[in-house]
């Protein structure tokens, strides 16, 4: 959702800025602000860009939740944790942590995977030690989607 946001905003001044600098550019005595204007309007909007980019891959490597639908057809497992490493972004207040995941499904063989999760730091301390096993679900069509019910 974040990196919606930030990519609609980098769209948005993205446009201000070039029809900013077509606009002033044409008369002699604003030609000079044109380009002051226009390359700090610029900047903001490569910025926000890179914010679209970061939360963008945050959210793609996130534990999700799945719909009713998607839950009812995914299989059970259990989700030890191998290690948890803090990062330093922040999410409402919330560190993002980094998990690597060994997921063992009730049918199958076992696999690691990482993802990332919003912890509170109590929780992200206790899964740092890499002693904890989780129950999960994992979509039958993907192993690689997983949900986690006590970290959601």
């Amino acid at each position: 959702m974040a990196s919606i946001v930030f990519g609609t905003l980098a769209v948005i001044a993205l446009i201000v800025g070039v029809v900013l600098f077509l606009v002033l550019r044409r008369k002699p005595h604003t030609r000079a602000g044109a380009y002051v204007s226009a390359s700090f309007v610029l900047l903001a909007a490569g910025m926000l860009a890179m914010g679209a980019i970061s939360f963008a891959s945050l959210e793609a490597t996130s534990l999700r939740t799945f719909t009713p639908k998607e839950r009812a057809a995914a299989a059970p497992c259990d989700a030890a944790v191998l290690g948890a490493e803090q990062t330093s972004n922040k999410l409402n207040g919330r560190y993002i942590w980094l998990l690597r995941l060994r997921v063992t499904p009730k049918a199958g063989s076992p696999y690691e995977i990482e993802r990332t999760a919003r912890l509170t730091s109590s929780l992200g301390e206790r899964l740092e030690r890499g002693d904890a096993v989780l129950a999960c679900l994992v979509a039958r069509d993907d192993r690689t989607r997983i949900e986690i019910p006590a970290l959601a």
